[in-house]
């Protein structure tokens, strides 16, 4: 029998993933807008290590701040990864990216960045982050960063591009991206 609405007890951790050390989820959240900290981003055991497959996040409404004028640029980030050994665990990637809010970047540098600091912090296989950031000046910039581990094979990278390439089309399918 599964939860009753209303029902206040906890769920049962999902096999594989106890969820040991995240401390975003479910505690009490501090928010900082002004300070974008890879510390902040929290990770769990991937939960298919023997098989290449992807994740993909989607932050539909970021922000940051133009470093020489001080105005708000509003855009989208897409971030989509092929797993090695770890997995973000979204509410902490959530911490992180609003940390950028009223922080001053170029969109080149922020999407640069933020590919940096999940590169570092998952040690993936492969990840993309695309920034979709709406025109100003009549310009609309487009930036995407790409990091691939470097022990994998051509074919590998392939593989992991083309696994990338079928969540971006998927998605585009179903929700528009």
């Amino acid at each position: 029998m599964g939860p009753v609405p209303g029902d206040s007890t906890p769920l049962p951790p999902a096999p594989g993933s106890s969820g040991a050390g995240l401390t975003a989820l479910g505690g009490t959240t501090s928010y900082r807008y002004d300070h974008p900290d890879a510390a902040s981003l929290e990770t769990f055991a991937n939960p298919s290590p023997t098989g290449a497959w992807a994740v993909s996040l989607l932050c539909q409404e970021f922000t940051t701040l133009c470093p020489v004028t001080g105005q708000p640029d509003y855009g989208r980030l897409r971030i989509d990864y092929v797993p090695r050994s770890l997995c973000v665990e979204s509410k902490s990637l959530k911490l992180y990216l609003i940390g950028y809010r009223n922080h001053g970047t170029f969109h080149e540098a922020c999407v640069n960045r933020v590919a940096d600091d999940l590169y570092q912090v998952l040690s993936p296989a492969l990840i993309r982050v695309y920034g979709d950031f709406a025109p100003r000046g009549g310009i609309a910039i487009k930036p995407v960063a790409l990091r691939a581990w470097p022990g994998s094979s051509p074919e590998d990278r392939r593989h992991h591009l083309e696994l990338l390439e079928q969540a971006l089309s998927l998605s585009a399918s179903s929700h528009g991206a």
